[in-house]
C-alpha cells in the first residue's frame, strides 16, 4: 500500500507553512499524500491561510501550543495510511523525497523510521542523524561544544567526520522531518507527550530501536529546514524546555550504576548549562544592541 500521510505541526509560521504545503503537493507517488497539519494555536492567520489555500490539506486547530509530541499525536490518529511523515512546518521537499522513502520501507521490512538528509537553506548539511552520547561526550559537548563546535566529542555525537552520502543505521534522527511506519509507530504508543519540545524524536527513535526496529538515515530523500522559525520569538523559553526535555530522557533512559548518583549530577549539570546559555544569550543581545556581532544560542541547534 504505497500510501502516506504527512502530519505538519505549525506555529506561527504561515508563509514557510504555505512553502512546505506546496512541496508536498508536488509530491509524485502513486495513491498520493494526505496532508494533516496541526495548528499550535497560531495568531499570524495560519489557519485561515490553509483553508483559503489549502482546500484539500485537512486541519486540526488547538487552542494554544500544546507541544510537538502531542501534536504529533493528534494528526497520527486521523492517518489511516500505513506510512507517517512527520514534520515541521520550516521544512520544504525536494522533488521524489515522499517516493525514495516509501521504496525504502518497502525494501527494508526492519526498519521503522528513517530521516532523510537535511540542509540547510543555503544547501549546506545540517547533522540531523546522530548518536546516542556516553555521559562522557554528553558532558563535553553540552559545555565544550557551545565554545568550540569542533571538538572531538561533540563530532563523535554530530558524527560530522561520518559520510553522509550512505543508507546507513544510526541511533535517531532529527524530528524535523521523521518518516515512521504507522505499525510501529503505534505499537511503541507513538511520542511520549510527557515532553513538550525537543528530545521527543530522540526518545521515540530510542523506544523503537528498544522493541527491535532499526533506524536509518536515507540519503536520497531530501528536505530544506530553515531552523528553528517557531523558537526564534521565545528563545529563553524553548531553552527551558530543551533542557527539561533532556534530564526526562536521561531519566527514563540511564540504567547504569549509582543511578541516583548520576541522575543528581546530570540534573546539576543540566541546571547549569541552561543558566550558562541564558546568561550568554543575555550578554549577546546587549552586544548586538551597542552594534556588535549577533548571534544567539538556539535549543536544538548545537
Amino acid at each position: 500500500m504505497r500510501r502516506a500521510a504527512a502530519i505538519v505541526i505549525n506555529r506561527n509560521t504561515r508563509e514557510f507553512l504555505r512553502s512546505c504545503l506546496e512541496s508536498i503537493g508536488s509530491q509524485d507517488i502513486e495513491g498520493g499524500v494526505s496532508v494533516w497539519v496541526v495548528d499550535n494555536g497560531s495568531t499570524d492567520g495560519s489557519p485561515g491561510m490553509v483553508l483559503s489555500e489549502f482546500p484539500g490539506v485537512n486541519l486540526v486547530v488547538n487552542d494554544g501550543n500544546v507541544g510537538y509530541a502531542r501534536a504529533c499525536n493528534q494528526g497520527a490518529r486521523h492517518a489511516s495510511e500505513p506510512y507517517l511523515f512527520f514534520m515541521n512546518s520550516d521544512t520544504v521537499l525536494e522533488p521524489g523525497t515522499v517516493r525514495e522513502l516509501v521504496d525504502f520501507f518497502e525494501s527494508d521490512p526492519e526498519t521503522a523510521i528513517a530521516g532523510p538528509r537535511v540542509l540547510n537553506a543555503d544547501g549546506s548539511l545540517q547533522y540531523s542523524c546522530r548518536e546516542f552520547p556516553s555521559l562522557g561526550d554528553a558532558f563535553l559537548h553540552a559545555f565544550v561544544g557551545l565554545f568550540s563546535a569542533d571538538n572531538a566529542a561533540s563530532a563523535r555525537y554530530k558524527k560530522t567526520g561520518w559520510s553522509h552520502d550512505e543508507v546507513s543505521e544510526v541511533d535517531w534522527v532529527s524530528g524535523c522531518f521523521m518518516a515512521m511506519r504507522a505499525d510501529a509507530f503505534r505499537s511503541i504508543g507513538g511520542f511520549d507527550e510527557g515532553y513538550y519540545m525537543y528530545v521527543e524524536d530522540v526518545d521515540l527513535c530510542w523506544r523503537a530501536r528498544e522493541a527491535g526496529w532499526k533506524v536509518r538515515y536515507v540519503p536520497r530523500a531530501q528536505v530544506y529546514h530553515y531552523i528553528g522559525m517557531s523558537s526564534q520569538a521565545v528563545p529563553t523559553r524553548m531553552v527551558f524546555h530543551h533542557h527539561a526535555s533532556m534530564l526526562r530522557f536521561n531519566r527514563k533512559t540511564y540504567r547504569g550504576r549509582a543511578r541516583a548518583l548520576v541522575n543528581a549530577a546530570v540534573t546539576a549539570g543540566i541546571a547549569a548549562r541552561f543558566l550558562l546559555i541564558t546568561a550568554l544569550n543575555t550578554f549577546y543581545r546587549f552586544r548586538a544592541a551597542l552594534g556588535g556581532v549577533r548571534r544567539v544560542i538556539m535549543p536544538g541547534r548545537q
